[in-house]
């Protein structure tokens, strides 16, 4: 043991050396009063399990797990920086700006996005579980209440039990139902609220933070703070929703609104400019983005503890679009006098057709066109079965469910593959087959 790290509710974390790979860990322990009692080792247990099988960047890893007498401890990746809430009580705002918190939100939701589909629930997303390194990679902690989807006889409490931080729980939590990947949609809606305006959207005691979550509607983050975008703020708004339906059906879904960036004001001149030259102008902006994230890493990580004042706003100032004005029409081409002739008596002809009938086609011809118009299969796995049927029906298809087991997902309704595959372009009003496990749980081992 080198020093005591941290110290929560139901553990303590100590800083160690491996003394055989030589390499700074983290060992998390239970309380000694709560290490004789069956129900929290299981929920221990359950957590070095959760935790063990996620193998991912943005979380913390699990390296060991092993016991000191009747005491159970972890040994986790040892991460060098200070955690979010840390970092939120040194700014004299209180707060963060918005190019930080997006960077830091995409990283978070690539964390969750990665453990939903391997149905694992996080049910505690707060500050203080949101570890920042000293390059600027978050790392998610503490899965410790996660609940595994796998396993109801080892769900993180008893059924109607509240466990977490109630500041940042869905109103679903705080009525004791069970949580969902929405559940933790919610709680980083919250969190995502408290980095952008230096404050939780609700405060008070237990009982009156039950209350507001369930039923009382959050102030817009835009009058807290008026530097957040109206894209931003959306996305807040909706992770936000009371119903878990209205909020997004997945981190996937989140994060990309998360990084989709606002489009910049456009001047009264260039109102008339094509689509086509308004997307060109994004993707510029968007790669001017991307290209500081990768090479401005040192400068972004520093702008954690301050945020630099000109930096990625600078750059976007000097950006102008490919084309500033809609191109000019294409002068007529020069016609000889046989051709303008040809022309003139075909017009003449077309001006009082015989039949009225192959205009009315020709009119209806667009509209058909537009109801057969390939759309996206989108990307529904990981979902729940019904929440992929309400996905691909949102956008024009029919759905056919095929049952099979798949390794790497619980085996209740989740959604592993379609027909055709996500991304690929189907006619609207196609069927669209959904590759889903049956929702039954075959026995497995206890750990």
């Amino acid at each position: 043991m080198q020093s005591t790290l941290g110290s929560g509710g139901m553990a303590v974390v100590y800083k160690a050396q491996d003394a055989i790979l030589g390499r700074s860990v983290a060992l998390k322990t239970l309380h000694r009063h709560y290490a004789e009692v069956p129900s929290f080792q299981a929920r221990f247990r359950q957590e070095a399990r959760a935790m063990a099988s996620l193998d991912h960047e943005n979380i913390v890893k699990v390296y060991d797990i092993s016991q000191d007498g009747e005491v159970p401890f972890i040994v986790v990746e040892c991460v060098g920086g200070k955690d979010l809430g840390s970092l939120l009580e040194g700014q004299d705002s209180g707060r963060l700006e918005e190019p930080v918190v997006r960077r830091m939100a995409g990283q978070l939701l690539r964390a969750l996005s990665y453990a939903h589909r391997r149905g694992i629930i996080h049910r505690d997303i707060k500050p203080s579980n949101i570890l920042l390194t000293g390059e600027g990679t978050v790392k998610v902690a503490d899965f410790g209440i996660a609940r595994i989807i796998e396993e109801d006889d080892l769900a993180g409490g008893e059924p109607g039990e509240i466990v977490g931080s109630a500041r940042y729980m869905s109103p679903e939590q705080l009525r004791g139902d069970d949580a969902t990947p929405e559940s933790d949609i919610y709680s980083a809606g919250v969190l995502l609220y408290h980095c952008l305006t230096g404050r939780p959207p609700f405060s008070g005691d237990v009982k009156s933070l039950a209350r507001q979550h369930m039923h009382g509607e959050p102030t817009p983050p835009s009058l807290i703070n008026r530097n957040i975008t109206p894209g931003m703020e959306a996305v807040v708004l909706k992770a936000l929703e009371k119903d878990p339906q209205k909020r997004y059906p997945s981190a996937a879904a989140m994060l990309d609104d998360v990084e989709a960036e606002e489009p910049p004001p456009a001047p009264r001149a260039a109102a008339t400019a094509k689509p086509a030259t308004r997307r060109r102008a994004g993707l510029v902006l968007a790669s001017v983005l991307a290209l500081l994230l990768l090479l401005g890493g040192a400068a972004l990580a520093s702008g954690y503890v301050g945020s630099p004042q000109d930096g990625v706003e600078t750059v976007l100032n000097r950006v102008t679009p490919v084309e500033a004005q809609a191109p000019a029409p294409p002068e007529p081409a020069q016609q000889t006098e046989e051709e303008a002739q040809a022309a003139t008596g075909a017009t003449d002809e077309a001006a009082v057709p015989e039949d009225p009938q192959p205009v009315a086609a020709v009119a209806e011809r667009p509209a058909r066109e537009e109801r057969t118009a390939l759309i996206p299969v989108p990307d529904v796995t990981a979902y729940y079965d019904y929440f992929a049927a309400d996905a691909l029906a949102a956008s024009g298809f029919e759905v056919v469910y095929v049952r099979d087991y798949r390794e790497g997902f619980a085996a209740r309704g989740v959604t592993w593959a379609t027909e055709p595959a996500a991304g690929t372009l189907a006619p609207e009003g196609s069927t669209v087959t959904v590759y889903a496990t049956p929702q039954d749980l075959p026995p497995r081992p206890v750990f």
